[in-house]
Parts: C-alpha cells; sequence; structure tokens
C-alpha cells in the first residue's frame, strides 16, 4: 500500500510532463521519456508541496493529503486534455541496429536489477549517509509531530541539518500518508532515480544520435557497479546525477527544437529541483545558467538567448526560492559557511594541498563507474576507432553540456581546496560519488559527439545485388571523311 503513495507522486509528474509533451497512449520512444522524466519531476513536485504545508499550516494530515490529492488531479486532468502540439519524438535514422546489441543491453538492464535488488535486501536501510542524514530526516519529520523542527537542530550537525529536503520529504510524504515506516519506500524511491536516469540517457539519445547510440550508452551506465551500488545504497548523488542528466538532456533536445519553449521550462524545473536534492545541485545550477548564456551566445545568437533565458529561469525560480527560505529560515548550520576567511585562506594557499586533491581527482577518473577495467580507457579507445563528429545542429548542445558539467568540476575543486579541514578524508569518503553525480551526463556528451559504430554486418543478398563498377573501355575514334 505504501509505494502506492509514490506510484501517486509519480503519476503528477507524468501527468505535468505529458502536458508539455502529449503524445498517444501507446508504447514508444517518446513515452518513454516521459515516463523517466515524470518520475523525478513528480517526486520533486511532491516532495516540495510537503515541506511548504508542514513549514506554513503545520503536520496536518489531512491538510497534507488535500494539497497532493490537488496536486494530482490538476495533474491528471493536465494531462487527460493535452492535445499534441508538433514535437513528437522518435528514434533517429541510422544503420539498422543488430539484435545482438538490443540482446546485451537487456541482459545489462537485466543483470543491473539484480545488483539493486541484492544490495537492497542485504542493507534495507542503506548506507551511512542513507540513515544517518536522509531516512534520519525523513523520521525526524514523521514522528515530531508539532517539533519537527528539531529536525535542523544544532545538536544533530553532524548529519548536516543545512541538507535540501527532496529525499526526505517525499520518504515522510508517503510514509505519513501511509501510517507506516516501511524500508521498501527509500529503496523504491532509489530505484525511480536510478534506473529513471537510464531511461533518460537511453531515450535522449535515441532520439539524437540513434538506437545503436543508446543501446551503447545505456550498457556503459548500467555495466558499472557503482550506479547500481549507490543507487541501493540510497546516496542522494544517484538522485542528483538523474537531475543533472534531465536538465542537460533537455537543452540538448532545445537545440533540436530552438523554437519550442517547452524544453528550456522543463530544463529549468529539473534544475531547480537538483538544487533542492543536494547542496551540490546549488552549485550545478549556477553552472549551467552560465554554460547555457555562453554556448548560445557563442554558438547561435543574441536571440536565442532571449527567447530561451527567460523560460529557464522561470523553471528552476520556484525552487531556487524554496531552497532560500530552508537555508534562511530552518537550516541551524552550513559546512561551508561555518568556515572563518582566514582558515579559508590558509587552505587555498597551502601547495600540499593542491597537489593532494589534484592527485585525488587523477585517481578518482579511473575508478569511476566501477569497472573492472578503468572505463575511460575503453572510452578512449572507443573514441580511437570511431572518432568524433559534431554536426553544426549540436554545437550549442554539445558546448552547453561539457561547459557545465566543466564548471561544476571546477567548483567542486575549489571546495575541496578550501573547506575540509582534513582533505584526503574527505576526497576518499566523497570524491567518487561526486564524480558519479556528473557521470551519466558525460555520456552523453561523449555519444553525443562520438560517430555512430557500425554492427550491422552486410548480407550476402546485398552484396549480390550491389552493382559491379567495370572498367570502361577508350572510346573509338570515329574516322574523320571527306
Amino acid at each position: 500500500m505504501i509505494l502506492l503513495y509514490l506510484a501517486l507522486a509519480w503519476l503528477v509528474g507524468i501527468g505535468l510532463v505529458r502536458w508539455l509533451f502529449p503524445s498517444d497512449f501507446r508504447p514508444s520512444l517518446h513515452n518513454s521519456l516521459v515516463i523517466a522524466a515524470g518520475a523525478g519531476v513528480g517526486i520533486g513536485i511532491c516532495s516540495s508541496l510537503y515541506f511548504l504545508s508542514l513549514a506554513i499550516i503545520g503536520p496536518k494530515i489531512a491538510v497534507l493529503a488535500g494539497i497532493e490529492g490537488t496536486a494530482l488531479a490538476i495533474a491528471l486532468a493536465l494531462a487527460i486534455i493535452a492535445r499534441n502540439r508538433g514535437t513528437t519524438f522518435a528514434w533517429a535514422d541510422g544503420s539498422p541496429t543488430p539484435w545482438f546489441l538490443t540482446v546485451a543491453f537487456a541482459v545489462v538492464a537485466f543483470s543491473a536489477l539484480c545488483i539493486f535488488v541484492f544490495y537492497s535486501m542485504a542493507k534495507p536501510h542503506g548506507d551511512w549517509d542513507a540513515w544517518a542524514i536522509w531516512n534520519l530526516r525523513a523520521r525526524f519529520l514523521v514522528r515530531a509531530g508539532e517539533n519537527w523542527r528539531d529536525a535542523f537542530s544544532h545538536d544533530l550537525s553532524w548529519s548536516h541539518p543545512g541538507y535540501p529536503l527532496l529525499l526526505p520529504g517525499i520518504i515522510a510524504l508517503c510514509w505519513t500518508l501511509a501510517g507506516s515506516e516501511s524500508t521498501l519506500l527509500p529503496a523504491a524511491v532509489a530505484f525511480l532515480f536510478t534506473f529513471g536516469a537510464a531511461g533518460l540517457l537511453v531515450s535522449t539519445l535515441g532520439i539524437l544520435r540513434g538506437k545503436t547510440q543508446a543501446w551503447i550508452a545505456g550498457i556503459v551506465l548500467l555495466g558499472g557497479s557503482a550506479v547500481m551500488v549507490n543507487g541501493a545504497n540510497q546516496y542522494a548523488d544517484i538522485p542528483l546525477s538523474y537531475f543533472i542528466l534531465a536538465t542537460l538532456a533537455l537543452l540538448c533536445l532545445q537545440e533540436r527544437y530552438p523554437d519550442d519553449w517547452r524544453f528550456s521550462l522543463l530544463a529549468g524545473i529539473t534544475a531547480g529541483l537538483g538544487a533542492w536534492t543536494k547542496n551540490e545541485g546549488a552549485l550545478f545550477l549556477a553552472a549551467v545558467v552560465t554554460a547555457r548564456a555562453w554556448a548560445l551566445a557563442q554558438y547561435r545568437n543574441g536571440a536565442s538567448l532571449k527567447r530561451q533565458a527567460p523560460w529557464l529561469t522561470v523553471g528552476f525560480a520556484p525552487w531556487l526560492a524554496l531552497l532560500l527560505f530552508f537555508k534562511l529560515r530552518f537550516a541551524t548550520s552550513d559546512d561551508l559557511l561555518s568556515k572563518h576567511p582566514n582558515q579559508i585562506y590558509t587552505h587555498v594557499t597551502d601547495v600540499g594541498r593542491w597537489i593532494t586533491v589534484l592527485q585525488g581527482y587523477f585517481l578518482a577518473s579511473f575508478r569511476i563507474g566501477g569497472f573492472l577495467i578503468p572505463i575511460v580507457l575503453v572510452l578512449a579507445l572507443y573514441w580511437y576507432l570511431v572518432r568524433f563528429r559534431v554536426e553544426d545542429r549540436d554545437r550549442a548542445a554539445l558546448a552547453t553540456v561539457l561547459a557545465a558539467l566543466s564548471l561544476t568540476v571546477i567548483g567542486q575543486f575549489v571546495v575541496y581546496l578550501a573547506f575540509p579541514n582534513d582533505v584526503i578524508w574527505q576526497l576518499n569518503t566523497s570524491l567518487e560519488r561526486l564524480l558519479l553525480q556528473l557521470w551519466p551526463a558525460g555520456l552523453l556528451a561523449f555519444f553525443l559527439a562520438a560517430n555512430s559504430l557500425e554492427l550491422q554486418p552486410k548480407t550476402r543478398a546485398a552484396a549480390k545485388n550491389k552493382p559491379v563498377k567495370r572498367p570502361q573501355k577508350p572510346a573509338r575514334r570515329t574516322a574523320e571523311t571527306r
């Protein structure tokens, strides 16, 4: 029964996304993208409404149920009345995809599902961050009643009470409505974000580059153990990676449909929800806004920037305001703001600290994804075989993705350099997870730029029907006659 409330939150997102991008009710690539995007959007909206209801009205379950029910009714009404508005997604044209690649993707996806289920059963409460931060905060919100603000007490500074509330909010909402604190719910939320990210990556690349590129990217994402393990551990890094990927994927699709404002609006919403998920999401929000403005100015024109920027802003503005409201009104401590300027200056001017952080990034890049063989070497070989070829229509999209990811990495690097007291411990416990936040979006950029891999062998019939060019004999000269 408790999963029903999570499914209803998912329906809220599907209704909103389908209203923006309607299509026929049938299995299709278009609806796959709508369903994958709807998972995060619905969870984010319901989590936000839960916190606002708690902050303004208090822990009144009847009011909370009424607010969430109204949101669901509005979303479903929008989905039902939506009419096709010209943008329907389909697989990009390309050479036929061989059957064995489809089978390989299915096998890898099933294996990833088994890994996720196995780890979830082994750790029903998740790992450290799950039960010490996210689920702990959710339990405070559910159990404390009128004293729910104690969830952000100074006495809990070790549990980061200043972290945003997207995950605790959706878990506490469903627990409150169901009257049960089942450990199945956080695992189900983690499942939606983990496999929703895979759905977003495959769907987006299928629209932009075709089925072959989409299947290969899906195999790479699901084939590493890190995504499944961290997802099953119920860490917030996988939900944040979902929102980062969703934002950049929508901006890539915006380039294929430059006059359709709906992509920028939904990208703004997912970027804002990323900021409501984790502190690093606010860094990414600043990075993607900067990167998008630069890419449009560099590869498009001022008119494109003026047309898209307002919709992007309208999308993320409500969640940026919600985050500021939470930080200023309820969050009692913040890891970054608690440092003294002199301490930050000492850290930044320490040459050994620079070397330590750079070394940490270099080594972590070979462990990203959790593969037996460093995946960066495999992707380097793939690039050597197929090389990169970026079409003119995708240059602004690729520039946006690369610039946003680069600015985010630079921001993370500065944080490691300036703030932690024990930087080695901080790198060892968090750097790989921070890079994992950018991993799905990095795969989007890589396979958007890479040439398609030709895997379909030529059949004998095709070879037999292929016209053979024979050498032409030189034309005889005609004898001149008088």
